[in-house]
């Protein structure tokens, strides 16, 4: 079975065509309102949606969702996620099972000053598996073009240092065999 579908296939083709046209303005704003409903929960709404976030009971939360720091390295691997299956849909690559682990390193006295710690994520690992019949190759093409595309990935390669691991079919890939 395949996880890309007719419709995505045709729902990406036609994203492309429009957005390739003369003068088609794509630029948008991305926006999430947040507030604070607990000592260390907040919540993000939309028109359809509300996300919740929370911290450990061991730093004030009720260990109730997720905390920030958790649904931010997560978001990278949702992006990673839909761009791979947009990309492997515009070059007929289909495929049974994609994963995509990310691990964000950062220096927790930072977010109270300590010892002139940095609170920034310095490093990211992001781990593809991938369950294909297509190449290596093919995928680490659609992987190197997924990491390029990615608005997550590519505004983040800007300010910390990101480690990419690949496995096709439990095997692990360099993606330099392929250059």
């Amino acid at each position: 079975m395949t996880l890309i579908s007719p419709e995505l296939k045709e729902g990406v083709r036609k994203l492309v065509e429009d957005w390739s046209s003369p003068g088609v303005k794509t630029a948008s704003p991305t926006v999430a309102e947040t507030r604070l409903i607990g000592p260390q929960t907040s919540e993000a709404k939309w028109p359809n949606f509300t996300v919740i976030s929370d911290e450990p009971k061991s730093v004030g939360g009720h260990d109730s969702a997720p905390p920030p720091s958790s649904l931010f390295v997560a978001s990278i691997g949702f992006a990673e996620n839909v761009i791979f299956a947009r990309q492997a849909a515009l070059h007929g690559v289909e495929f049974e099972s994609y994963e995509t682990r990310v691990e964000g390193t950062w220096d927790r006295k930072g977010i109270f000053g300590i010892q002139g710690a940095d609170p920034s994520i310095t490093r990211l690992l992001i781990e593809t598996k991938v369950r294909t019949s297509a190449s290596p190759k093919q995928v680490v093409e659609l992987l190197k073009l997924t990491h390029r595309r990615s608005p997550m990935t590519a505004t983040l390669a800007k300010a910390a240092k990101i480690v990419r691991r690949l496995y096709v079919n439990d095997a692990e890939v360099s993606l330099e065999d392929f250059s």
